[in-house]
Parts: structure tokens; sequence; C-alpha cells
């Protein structure tokens, strides 16, 4: 190998590198002789068709894997003969030559992976806390639950549809004459004032009465979901089959049957094991977040330039693009396509805190053999998938054929394993609490976080409910 170094500052090495012409020439005759082999052409035995014309056919390409070969071998063998960890790909840049005759000269450059010494994590103390679930909690979200499976009495045909009240009807909707994707539906149930489907819809609902037809003029909003009905004009003709008004949902053994449950007992029982296992989970990110504070005071290392302006820009585009901007000075920096100083400062921050947190990590991975297994992606796949009710397949078939898709799935699961494996490790000092107290600590904690992520705080009544897809007349 014929190079030498061009750079060498902090974490960032650099070299040009001299690939002599009658290496090139001797790879390309050599790919040129393979080719030979195997190509066809009409009036030549395989085998025997004359160099000049394989290279009239394929010169260039030939060229061009033979120069893409010898670049990449130089770039790995100087990289193995350094030592090198790099922390991302080199980057290339290629001289122009005059003729052919010229050798060729090409530099890159590369941004190795900074020393880090870890620290000792089982002499870490992590503040942590347990949460005590108290019966009359259980109860309110029992309540919560018959109040989100409310029932519904049918009407006499002659009573008029008021708000809360559940119309079932059939529905045609069209826009400028025509049918759209979605917008037809035979017996949908739909709860006025419930925010469920467009507002218009479910307001034009009040006042009629089973038997009744009517057209219900309704405008999309500007962020509709689907793309091309986004601020559209539609009609929808209605048809009234039965009104139905709700009434309260007697919580007894009944009830938690109906809820797939033996009786009241077990669905209490059944209610505080899933109301722990939220807890435990919110707690455990409390516990990350107190071990990431630990871990960025603990490690201090030569970071990555290059690193950490790839993901400040990220955080850049991805706030002035935004479709829900946080603040009317969000919105000012949309417009502008410009961030003030004070957003500026902030993510370069962030971007190094990011950067720092996930090469410790990265380290912890590499050093203890951490690992993501193949059932450990097929579990995750499968949970993805199950959001997308009706379309299951069709998203692990996408996943399981697209490498970068699969990669963005396993980044936080690698990400837990190793968190897992450190709060293993260290002293965890658990705190008794109540959830009212819990959960002004965890909002507290988080209320920066919850406002930079446009995420709600955690709140006393939470139901999981399972993703399905929607009809297009949903809001």
């Amino acid at each position: 190998m014929n190079y030498k170094e061009t750079i060498n500052k902090g974490l960032k090495r650099g070299y040009e590198v001299i690939i002599k012409s009658e290496d090139f020439n001797n790879g390309i005759n050599l790919k040129t002789e393979e080719i030979r082999k195997t190509i066809k052409v009409d009036g030549f035995r395989p085998g025997k068709v004359p160099v000049s014309i394989v290279q009239q056919k394929h010169g260039d390409s030939i060229k061009a894997e033979v120069l893409n070969k010898l670049i990449n071998d130089n770039v790995f063998n100087i990289v193995q003969e350094k030592n090198f960890r790099p922390i991302a790909q080199p980057k290339v840049e290629l001289k122009e030559k005059k003729n052919d005759a010229e050798d060729t000269i090409f530099t890159f450059e590369v941004e190795l992976f900074p020393e880090i010494e870890l620290t000792d994590f089982e002499k870490l103390n992590i503040d942590s806390y347990k949460v005590k679930i108290k019966d009359k909690e259980v109860d309110q979200r029992v309540e919560l639950i018959a109040k989100n499976q409310k029932s519904f009495k049918d009407q006499p045909d002659d009573y008029k549809a008021k708000k809360g009240d559940s119309v079932l009807l059939d529905y045609e909707g069209t826009i400028d004459g025509k049918n759209f994707d979605g917008g037809k539906a035979e017996e949908q149930a739909i709860v006025i004032g419930s925010g469920q489907y467009l507002k218009d819809l479910e307001n034009g609902l009040i006042g009629l009465k089973a038997g009744d037809k009517k057209e219900i003029s309704v405008k999309f909003p500007d962020n509709y979901q689907a793309e091309d009905l986004r601020g559209a004009n539609a009609v929808f003709d209605c048809k009234i089959k039965k009104v139905g008004s709700p009434e309260e949902t007697k919580i007894d053994d009944a009830f938690a049957k109906s809820v797939g449950t033996e009786d009241l007992k077990d669905l209490k029982a059944k209610v505080k094991d899933q109301m722990q296992n939220e807890y435990d989970d919110l707690t455990k990110n409390i516990s990350k977040k107190n071990l990431f504070d630990i871990l960025e005071k603990k490690h201090k290392f030569e970071m990555p330039e290059g690193l950490i302006e790839t993901e400040f820009n990220n955080l850049r585009q991805g706030h002035l693009t935004s479709q829900n901007p946080a603040s009317d000075d969000h919105k000012k920096e949309i417009k502008d396509q410009k961030l003030s100083n004070g957003t500026e400062k902030k993510f370069k921050n962030e971007a190094i805190k990011r950067i720092q947190l996930g090469l410790v990590l990265q380290e912890v991975g590499r050093l203890n053999n951490i690992q993501v297994t193949q059932d450990e992606m097929n579990k995750a796949l499968y949970e993805y998938a199950m959001n997308f009710r009706g379309q299951e397949q069709k998203v692990i078939e996408y996943y399981k054929n697209n490498q970068d898709a699969m990669s963005q799935l396993q980044a936080p699961i690698y990400e837990n394993k190793i968190l897992d494996f450190i709060l293993n490790k260290v002293k965890l000092k658990l705190t008794d609490i109540d959830v009212d107290s819990f959960i002004k600590i965890y909002n507290g904690g988080n209320s920066e976080k919850s406002k930079s992520d446009n995420k709600k705080p955690v709140k006393k009544k939470t139901v999981k409910k399972n993703a399905s897809k929607k009809k297009a007349v949903k809001k």
C-alpha cells in the first residue's frame, strides 16, 4: 500500500492513498478475462469472445467495479493495520486524473470510536420507587372500564337523537358525486359527541330518529390522516336504523363476565395486576432517567464531532418539519425554517448528551456480548404487527424484507437489554409510595421532556386500548 496520513486531530483520521496504474490495469484484465468465460455473443463460442468486444460492451462497468474493490480493499487494510474502530462509514473522495495511464489517487476520512473507561456499575446507587396500589384505585379503574364499556338502551322509533346517544345507521359519502375509499358503511354505530367520527357528521345526526334519511354535509379537516381527503367537502347520505340512549353499567359479576373474567373479584385482581405492571414500567423509566444522569456524570471522553453534527441535524430537521408545533415560537421557526439561538443551543446540548449516552451503552453491549436474539426480534415484530388489525402479515413481511426497518425495530430492544443489564448490577434504593405521590413525582421529573416530545403527562386513570384500522370518516 502506498499512503500517507493527512489528518490526525482528535478522533478524526485522514489518508491519501495511491493506487498504481498497473494494479488498476491488472484488475481490469482479470475481470475482463473472468467475464470472457461466461459472456455469450452471437458468432463466438463460449470463452472465445475477443477482449475488445468484452471491453466495448462492459468496459465502463468493469472499470467501476475494479476501482470500487481496490478502494474498499485499501481502506479496509489501512483500518486493520492501524487497529482502528471506525464509528461510521469512511468518507471517500476520488481525485480526478488526466488519463488512464496515471495512478489513481483517493482520500478518505474516518472518525474513531473513543476510548471509554466504564465505571463500576456495582458501586452505583440508583433511587427508584415501588408503587403501592390501594383498593380504591382499583375500584376507580374498574369504574372507568365500565364507563368505557357503556351500553345503550334502544329507544322508540319517535325518539330524537341527542348528544351522547348511539345512532345505528347506513351511510354513503360522496365528493363531487363520486364515492371515496372508506366512505361507505352499513349498520355503523356512532355515538354523538364521542369525537370518534368527523364532527360535522356526528352533529348532523342530532334530532334524527329511526327511519329518517338525511344528507349531511361534511368538511374534512386540513390535517386529516388521508392526504387525498384533506380539506375536501363531502356529502353523506344517511339512513337511520335505530337510536339508543346510554344507561349506567352495573358493576357486578355479570359485568365482569362480559369483559372476559370469571367474576368481579377476578376482574379486580386482574385490574390490580395490570395497574401494578403499568406503574412498574413507569418506575423503571424513572430508574433509567436517574441512571442516564449518573452515566453522563461518570463518563467523560472525547466526543466524535461527526456523530454529534448528524444528531443535531436530525433534531433540527424534525423540529422544523413538525406537524404539531409546541408553541408560537415553534410555529415561527417552522415558517422561517430557522432555529432561534436558544433552540439551537438546546439541540446542540441534547445531541451531545444523546451521542455520549449512546456510545456508553454501545460499549457496555460490546464488552458484555449483549445481543438481540432472533426469538426476541420475532416477538417484537409480532407484537408490533398486532397494532394493524387485518394487515398483520403484510407488516411482518415488510419488516422481514427491509433491513433498515428491522434495524429500527431492533435498536430499542438492544438498548433496553443493555439498560436491564446495568440495572441488574446497580444498587436500587426502593421507596414505597402511593399512586398520587408517584404521579406528581413522575410528571414533575418529566415535565420538560413531555413538552419537548409533545407528550401528555401520566394520568391516574389509564386504560389501554388495542389499535385498529379506522374507517375513512373516523376522526
